[in-house]
């Protein structure tokens, strides 16, 4: 099943944050989540949590944390932080180690355009599998 179809457990945290309602999304209990779809949760609070001007907290969360979605959140916490070095540096190690991962590509295109690497961005974009996530924020 789609999570993002209207019978996903995703739906409604999924349309909270596209709605710009962030603290509907860091509210919103996940506890009865998937084990599959914990992840993604937690990416979208993490996110969340970021346009809410949490950016040191969510980098905190996600420090020492291996699965590449929490270090791509990581990335643009540290962009938010103004640290770009750091940013750039890790979408570069997530690029090459997990492209094909979404989160990566979404947060990793999000870091390279900001720092004026536009040509990167696209490029780790387009590996993209149908997304309609990446579809839809390269449209």
């Amino acid at each position: 099943m789609d999570p993002y179809s209207a019978e996903g457990e995703l739906i409604n945290i999924h349309t909270h944050f596209h709605q710009g309602q962030y603290q509907e999304v860091v509210d919103f209990d996940t506890s009865s989540f998937s084990a599959g779809n914990a992840l993604p949760a937690q990416v979208l609070q993490l996110r969340a949590r970021l346009a809410l001007g949490q950016a040191e907290d969510v980098l905190a969360e996600v420090k020492g944390k291996t699965e590449p979605e929490l270090e791509a959140v990581g990335a643009l916490a540290e962009l938010a932080l103004g640290n770009t070095d750091a940013a750039v540096s890790t979408v570069e190690k997530l690029s090459s180690a997990s492209g094909d991962n979404i989160t990566v590509q979404l947060a990793g295109g999000a870091v390279l355009h900001a720092v004026g690497e536009s040509e990167e961005a696209l490029a780790l974009l387009s590996q993209h599998q149908g997304s309609r996530t990446c579809s839809h924020h390269t449209s």
